[in-house]
């Protein structure tokens, strides 16, 4: 099992992060995260370096549903920030949340993360990439998107991207779909190459975006969590069709008995005061634009 959160500043920020309200959030999406990908948005934000001030501009880049967005307007109400995702559906959503959460001195814009053509160059203070890479499918765009990232930031500005070490809950899927269907190879949409998980692949990807050396990479502890075994399963099984699709609806009700019982075997699954979780990690790696980054050290 992971240890415990490193710190207190990640365990108060942890706490902080699940006091939202869920109702105010996508639904589906919050449901089957279970609030993992926002602690990771809270101690991206919260550790950014340099600080975010009142005149900083941002781009919340992938942004999906707003949830880096949220952890500034929370700690920052007032920062300028423009949210940027491929999808028109995520966009609808983060300009819902603009107007029902009143979150001033924002705007949104639908763009591929891999070609900020429509941003100049050199905007930004600061660069935020919720679990964006790999782009799903296009694995090789990585370092396509850390260029688009490396261009748009202002000079002396940080860029902080975030992405995924061990995903341990696609276990009980997989076992789950091997259990009904032992003949057939489980679906594995959602799989990354070992190498896509190591941290030196993403200071690869940041020092081949034009950050070269000033680069760094930490570890960062998450949860998918609930309420109780019930719920987690349910949230969960809300992702049923990226592992199960064709499936029957008998199939499928066996598929929930057998993926709760896998749930508990994780080596990384527990039952805390309020509820139970699946320990996660990820990767944060910041990259600095500080003009120095062509020079070769004698």
């Amino acid at each position: 099992m992971y240890p415990k959160l490193a710190n207190i500043f990640q365990l108060r920020k942890l706490s902080q992060a699940m006091s939202f309200k869920p109702q105010t959030y996508s639904s589906m999406y919050e449901r089957m995260s279970g609030n993992c990908t926002r602690l990771i948005a809270t101690v991206m934000v919260s550790s950014s370096s340099p600080p975010i001030t009142h005149a900083s501009y941002i781009l919340d880049n992938a942004c999906g549903p707003g949830i880096v967005s949220e952890q500034i307007k929370m700690q920052h109400p007032d920062a300028r920030i423009l949210a940027t995702d491929i999808s028109p559906a995520m966009i609808d959503e983060v300009t819902q949340r603009i107007s029902t959460e009143h979150w001033s001195n924002m705007d949104t814009d639908t763009l591929d993360a891999r070609n900020l053509s429509g941003l100049k160059d050199n905007t930004f203070t600061h660069v935020f990439t919720n679990l964006g890479l790999p782009v799903p499918g296009d694995t090789n765009s990585s370092s396509q998107v850390t260029s688009e990232i490396f261009r748009v930031l202002k000079p002396g500005g940080v860029a902080s991207v975030s992405t995924w070490a061990d995903r341990v809950w696609l276990t009980a899927f997989y076992k789950a779909g091997l259990a009904i269907r032992p003949n057939e190879e489980p679906q594995t949409l959602m799989a990354l190459e070992p190498e896509v998980l190591r941290g030196s692949w993403l200071a690869t990807q940041l020092e081949d975006g034009g950050f070269g050396n000033n680069i760094e990479v930490k570890p960062c502890v998450t949860y998918t969590m609930a309420s109780s075994l019930e719920e987690l399963v349910d949230n969960m099984m809300l992702a049923k069709q990226m592992f199960f699709s064709g499936y029957s609806d008998e199939e499928l009700a066996r598929v929930k008995i057998v993926f709760k019982e896998e749930v508990q075997k994780l080596r990384t699954f527990e039952e805390f005061d309020g509820g139970v979780r699946i320990g996660m990690k990820a990767w944060i790696g910041r990259g600095w634009k500080r003009g120095d980054e062509r020079e070769i050290a004698v």
